[in-house]
């Protein structure tokens, strides 16, 4: 049973949310990714103990970051709360809804800051659980949805969001852009995308329109950057 709730705060807080089926029971989405430490880390963050729990990232644009969290704040108290530990912050936020708001107690390099941090929906771009993919035989490319077994596969961060190139064909011009497997595409054509599916509707009207290019913004290991996807080989 311990193990399962494990897994549910991992969702919840390194994924960003856990719904449980129904909109009235929706877990609040909060854009962090936690963890605890050990004896030898406080010693280093110069605590006496190893009470609260590290935020190790911080999702762009979410409640999270919102609220003005930062990497290496030490959270010790949430919604009037003691955090004692992971454990203790699991039965917290598991109760929080979609709209709440929360004050959040942090230590930040020796300093305690009092952040309200308001709990938001988990947007539709973090609910892909299911597998998907689409071969693009006349551009040289295959690409999948990030479910949690394609983001381990490609080592993606924790927070990636789009389709990720599982295959470039090496005769295609896509190679000249520099696309490579474990690129995640995170946009097309100035819209965000998160299914294959979208990434076809885009392909397709582009083609209808004798398009011969479409822009895309591509994450990498180097960063983020535009490029242009040749639509043919």
């Amino acid at each position: 049973m311990k193990i399962q709730l494990m897994k549910k705060i991992l969702l919840i807080l390194g994924m960003l949310a856990v719904g449980t089926g129904s909109a009235s029971a929706e877990t609040g989405f909060l854009g962090l990714e936690v963890q605890g430490f050990d004896k030898k880390v406080a010693k280093i963050l110069g605590q006496i103990d190893q009470n609260g729990v590290l935020v190790k990232n911080v999702a762009i644009g979410e409640a999270g970051a919102i609220a003005g969290f930062r990497r290496g704040d030490l959270i010790i108290e949430f919604n009037r709360q003691k955090i004692s530990n992971f454990d203790a912050l699991l039965k917290v936020v598991i109760k929080t809804k979609p709209g709440q708001k929360i004050p959040v107690t942090v230590k930040r390099n020796g300093r305690t800051v009092k952040l309200i941090l308001q709990s938001g929906r988990r947007p539709a771009s973090w609910k892909v659980a299911n597998g998907s993919f689409a071969n693009y035989p006349d551009i040289g490319i295959t690409v999948s949805a990030i479910t949690k077994k394609v983001r381990e596969r490609f080592a993606l961060r924790w927070d990636s969001i789009g389709v990720v190139v599982t295959l470039v064909d090496s005769k295609s011009k896509v190679v000249a852009t520099g696309l490579k497997p474990g690129d995640v595409i995170v946009q097309a054509n100035l819209r965000e995308i998160w299914q294959p599916k979208q990434l076809t509707k885009i392909i397709t009207a582009a083609k209808n329109s004798e398009k011969a290019e479409i822009l895309i913004l591509i994450e990498s290991p180097h960063g983020l950057r535009y490029s242009l996807l040749p639509l043919n080989k």
